[in-house]
């Protein structure tokens, strides 16, 4: 039997059984990923130069990966997805939309404020690394749960992956070029990331932000913090939506 596919309203295609069906309620009231992020995504993809750079990081299972592909044939496009299942998630939606390795370059790491390994959470679309402040403040009895965990005396209620991570100063000098669009999902992690792109933020080796905030997962201040931080490094903030209608996450474009 033939696997189910969803196809957009924008032409992008991928496999029914990646979805959600709290993805797939939100589809049938308008049939984009996310109704207020695509218009925005779509006006910074067209301002780009032909032989500009998009970078998805928190790419999943390559919505965005593929509609900028779908926008631009030219363009140069990076997706960072440290969690290996959506990664052959994505794999497969690319060779049902068309595409081949040739279109994107896929980076395995998790993008954070310091390199080295970290415990990512599967969790499907909400999988995330435990931010560093997270980490440092957790009681005792959840260090001691996490121990239990890892020694295998009590059972997990996410499968813990260790990832490598690296940060946004590193990925930039590994790609060796400016970076016209860097689009950000990572589950709260967004100021993690940021911290560690002091260097790009002031040489504008990113030009264009465009960061999903987590407000209502992990407190409105988040947006906030990231706004911040953006405008301190020189960015003007041209789009600044903390508290979204019709998706679960804040939108924050800044460009430099």
């Amino acid at each position: 039997m033939a696997r189910a596919v969803h196809t957009f309203d924008n032409g992008v295609r991928v496999y029914e059984d990646h979805l959600l069906d709290e993805q797939r309620a939100r589809y049938e009231k308008r049939n984009v990923h996310e109704a207020e992020e695509e218009e925005i995504f779509i006006d910074l993809i067209r301002r780009l130069p032909p032989d500009g750079c998009f970078v998805d990081v928190g790419a999943a299972i390559g919505y965005y990966l593929i509609l900028a592909r779908t926008l631009s044939s030219s363009l140069t496009i990076h997706g960072v997805e440290p969690l290996e299942r959506h990664r052959r998630f994505l794999r497969e939606n690319m060779m049902l939309n068309g595409l081949t390795n040739n279109d994107f370059t896929i980076h395995v790491e998790g993008l954070t404020s310091s390199a080295g390994s970290e415990t990512l959470m599967d969790r499907g679309y909400s999988s995330r690394l435990a931010p560093v402040a997270e980490k440092r403040t957790l009681s005792p009895s959840a260090r001691w749960k996490r121990f239990l965990e890892k020694i295998g005396l009590r059972r997990s209620r996410n499968e813990m992956v260790t990832v490598a991570t690296i940060t946004l100063d590193a990925f930039v000098r590994r790609i060796g070029r400016p970076i016209d669009l860097l689009q950000m999902d990572v589950q709260g992690l967004e100021v993690e990331v940021l911290n560690g792109a002091a260097e790009a933020m002031k040489k504008g080796a990113v030009k264009t932000f465009l960061i999903g905030t987590h407000g209502r997962a992990h407190g409105l201040a988040l947006h906030a913090d990231c706004r911040e931080l953006l405008r301190a490094s020189g960015y003007r903030i041209e789009v600044d939506l903390p508290d979204t209608k019709e998706q679960p996450d804040g939108i924050l474009v800044a460009v430099k």
